[in-house]
């Protein structure tokens, strides 16, 4: 007679969890940005806590225009980008987007 056994292997689901709904209408916006100086008016409008969570989905986004999601990288800055996202993020954001971090 034959043993039956059973398996269990856990559910594995991405790794990145989903945009919260708070930036999905800056990053409409963001979208629209053809320049930096229209990013920086987009930056006006968004609270300065969720401009590093803001550049973190941008930067996870195909649609944006590069030279927006540069320019907000940039604007944020590595320290206030560090405090929002942690350092492995942040240097993460700054190789690929804004150069080298300080």
């Amino acid at each position: 007679m034959n043993d039956l056994r059973l398996h269990h292997t856990p559910r594995t689901g991405s790794a990145e969890i989903e945009t919260p709904d708070i930036l999905i209408p800056a990053l409409g916006v963001l979208r629209k940005c053809r320049t930096s100086l229209d990013v920086f008016l987009m930056i006006e409008s968004v609270p300065d806590e969720l401009l590093p969570a803001l550049a973190w989905a941008a930067s996870r986004k195909r649609y944006l225009p590069r030279v927006a999601v540069e320019t907000l990288i940039k604007a944020c800055g590595f320290a206030h980008l560090e405090r929002g996202l942690g350092r492995a993020r942040t240097r993460e954001l700054m190789t690929a987007f804004g150069g080298a971090p300080h």
